[in-house]
């Protein structure tokens, strides 16, 4: 049997979670892992708790979370060569469904006591990682004013409310930004490592997470009209044949300003200081997806 920790956030969810995680640990070890359960106490634990699995002996650090637990997880294990393995248990899961996972916990978890390591690269957007993208503009203000009760009764409904609360009210500044030597100016960047964004829609539809390299999506519409435009295409999977829209393959960006633009990573709207560099990680993680997905 192989040594497995499983980090998860006790007081996410709801009045299952405990129950969750007594079923998962269940599923883990009849697949042949001896698991132990890691709660976290506050945001970053995970990253403190992965970096002790790895230097404890562990082979593998499952998650039961969203994908923000999955990139704190991931930020301690880089270098490590302990496998990553993301159990879907949040808002939305995006990685987990990009890796060929189901959102059902307890199916998820079976399929990965049969699963393959995949080396993939790691964004950086200044000191912090990323495992999706990074993105500024209305999205990352709408997910930095997100009241947390409403995302936990709501879930995803509640990131589309809050959506449309702000989208009359936000001033869509221009973003100024250089991409690999060239000044750019959009009103929403979107720095990607994955092509998925917020589900199953398909941001950078040529985006992967092994060519090292980051794929840079502008929106240079400005106001509600072009915007709810660019959210429709998007959904359709049409919205690269947007005159307002570009797709460009890059190594680095570097965000210039407005100094209060709102920055989010992976979901998580984060305090980033700008200008800010934004790249890959020299190291990549090691992370398990279901066999032949």
């Amino acid at each position: 049997m192989n040594k497995a920790a499983l980090i998860f956030n006790p007081r996410a969810g709801n009045w299952r979670t405990a129950q969750r995680i007594a079923a998962l640990r269940e599923v883990l070890q009849e697949g042949g892992s001896r698991v132990e359960l890691l709660p976290t106490e506050a945001p970053g634990h995970a990253t403190a708790l992965a970096r002790e699995s790895a230097d404890q002996g562990f082979d593998v650090v499952f998650t039961y979370g969203g994908d923000g637990t999955l990139r704190e997880a991931a930020a301690g294990l880089l270098g490590t060569g302990v496998a990553l393995a993301p159990i879907p248990g949040g808002t939305v899961n995006v990685v987990a469904g990009a890796l060929g996972l189901p959102q059902n916990p307890l199916r998820a978890a079976k399929m990965l006591t049969r699963a393959e390591v995949e080396e993939m690269d790691v964004g950086l957007c200044g000191e912090q990682i990323f495992l999706m993208q990074t993105s500024a503009g209305l999205d990352a203000h709408v997910m930095g004013h997100l009241h947390p009760g409403l995302k936990r009764r709501l879930g995803r409904g509640a990131v589309a409310y809050s959506g449309l609360l702000h989208l009359y009210t936000y001033g869509y500044p221009a973003i100024d930004l250089i991409a690999d030597g060239r000044l750019l100016t959009a009103t929403m960047i979107a720095v990607c490592n994955l092509p998925h964004y917020a589900g199953g829609w398909q941001m950078a539809p040529g985006a992967s997470t092994s060519d090292r390299a980051l794929d840079l999506v502008l929106f240079q519409g400005k106001g509600p009209g072009k915007t709810l435009g660019f959210a429709r295409d998007l959904v359709l999977g049409r919205h690269l044949r947007r005159s307002d829209v570009a797709l460009t393959r890059v190594q680095e960006v570097e965000i210039r300003g407005p100094e209060d633009l709102a920055v989010q990573l992976d979901g998580d709207t984060m305090p980033i200081q700008l200008p800010v560099t934004i790249g890959l990680h020299p190291e990549r993680v090691r992370i398990l997806k279901p066999a032949g997905a």
